[in-house]
């Protein structure tokens, strides 16, 4: 395991099953795990040809997470992560998306199971399966468990659909092949997380954590891939250098339809 501290945030290397019932309590997790896209019943082409296999090979050659698990142990796994995370702060938010087996969904609820205080829809306003034989996925969800201690009713105006670029806020030192735009985890951040901070227990390049460096909020990172925890630490240490490296929060409101 290592560790770096950068201002108000400090940052582990390794695995956060094990390391989150070591840390004491924040006001909110907030992140967004591996989605296990990848089925391992398929015959891969393409890049995904290219992936390593076996468990522990969480990067491929073109510089992603595997992202191969059997789905019962991916289910099983997301269910102790949440646990877990609900140990150590009141509120757990988990950025997820429906994914598809057999031709059938499987939708986050399905495996996640605690108090489901809040959920937000992320309108990516765009799809990159138009041939999939039904209406081609957009969107992905926040969905908060357990309750926040405190709540900042100044975003309640927000409401519960975000029209969000996926590409908004990236900077050309991010090297992940997933990174969630930092406009999407700034209106978390604002509404539930204060003096004790946030912990983002899925890391990867540390865009929770430049959103909390430019909130002024505290914040824990946990990663277990090597790569993707240098390229946080560099990020991280940069937003501290520069107060405002992102713009306000994008976020359009949804037009009503007349019928």
């Amino acid at each position: 395991m290592r560790e770096e501290q950068i201002g108000d945030c400090r940052l582990i290397l390794g695995d956060c099953l094990d390391i989150l019932p070591t840390l004491g309590k924040v006001d909110a997790v907030v992140t967004s795990p591996p989605y296990n896209t990848l089925n391992p019943a398929a015959n891969p082409s393409g890049l995904h040809a290219e992936r390593k296999t076996g468990r522990n090979a969480w990067m491929d050659k073109q510089g992603g997470y595997f992202d191969q698990m059997d789905e019962s142990e991916y289910q099983t796994w997301q269910q102790a992560v949440l646990i877990a995370s609900l140990g150590v702060a009141s509120v757990v938010w988990i950025n997820h998306k429906t994914r598809y087996r057999d031709g059938f969904a499987i939708h986050p609820l399905h495996f996640y199971s605690a108090p489901l205080y809040a959920e937000v829809v992320w309108d990516r306003q765009g799809s990159m399966a138009l041939n999939c034989g039904r209406y081609a996925p957009s969107h992905e969800y926040w969905f908060a468990f357990g309750k926040p201690d405190q709540w900042n009713d100044e975003n309640n105006r927000l409401m519960s659909v975000w029209r969000i670029s996926p590409g908004l806020g990236k900077e050309k030192f991010n090297d992940h092949p997933c990174p969630y735009p930092a406009d999407l985890v700034t209106p978390i951040i604002t509404s539930c997380v204060f003096d004790r901070g946030a912990i983002d227990p899925f890391m990867g390049s540390g865009t929770t954590g430049v959103a909390c460096v430019n909130l002024g909020r505290k914040f824990i990172g946990i990663e277990i891939e090597e790569k993707y925890f240098d390229i946080a630490c560099r990020r991280i240490e940069e937003a501290t250098r520069q107060p405002r490296l992102f713009a306000e929060p994008q976020i359009k409101p949804k037009q009503e339809v007349l019928l």
